[in-house]
């Protein structure tokens, strides 16, 4: 009989010990869950990521830009290694590749007349380099003046265009940004050199 209680009050001493481990764990968990609680990304921060955001893919789009002029000069080289070719006009695409990259607008200064400008300018240029290689018959001989002309003419043709609208894509959530926080932006003073963008106009 005796021993019967005992193994009633071991049963119960185990039973009440497993609940309150549980207990106890069921509380450190509730306490790290509530402990994970993410903090409130500053202002500031959030207006410095997306301006740094919209000046990485401007960089990119100019670096790819100035790939693509330093092919056109490379290809004009390579054409003047031939032993025959039309000197005068090579020496004339040279000097007007020069003068079409010094068109070459700025954060600053974008507007459409401009990139029109630019565009068009550009595409002659091109259509230029790539008549006098087509009339280069010793060109042949070089395979770089092919890959050079299909590497600017993707550059022109495709890439431009989504360098563009990956840009346009930021600067427009940054645009975003600016107004949706006006009030609080224009009452910090450190916060006042941060201007509204512009962009491309491409179609997102």
């Amino acid at each position: 009989m005796k021993s019967n209680h005992l193994i009633v009050f071991v049963f119960t001493a185990v039973l009440l010990a497993t609940a309150c481990t549980q207990t106890e764990n069921t509380t450190k968990q509730n306490t790290i869950v509530v402990d994970s609680v993410p903090m409130a990304i500053p202002l500031s921060q959030q207006l410095t990521a997306l301006n740094d955001s919209a000046n990485i893919r401007w960089e990119r789009m100019m670096a790819a830009d100035s790939q693509k002029f330093a092919d056109i000069k490379r290809l004009l080289e390579e054409i003047s290694y031939c032993k025959k070719y039309d000197e005068k006009a090579v020496d004339k695409l040279l000097k007007q590749r020069n003068e079409v990259f010094a068109l070459r607008y700025t954060q600053a200064n974008l507007s459409d007349s401009l990139i029109d400008l630019y565009d068009s300018k550009t595409t002659e240029l091109i259509n230029k380099v790539r008549n006098v290689k087509a009339n280069t018959k010793e060109i042949s001989q070089h395979p770089l003046a092919d890959q050079l002309e299909n590497e600017i003419l993707k550059a022109d043709r495709d890439d431009l265009l989504v360098y563009r609208k990956n840009y346009d894509q930021a600067a427009s959530e940054y645009n975003s940004f600016l107004d949706q926080n006006k009030e609080a932006i224009s009452a910090d003073a450190s916060l006042a050199n941060y201007q509204k963008r512009k962009t491309f106009s491409v179609v997102l």
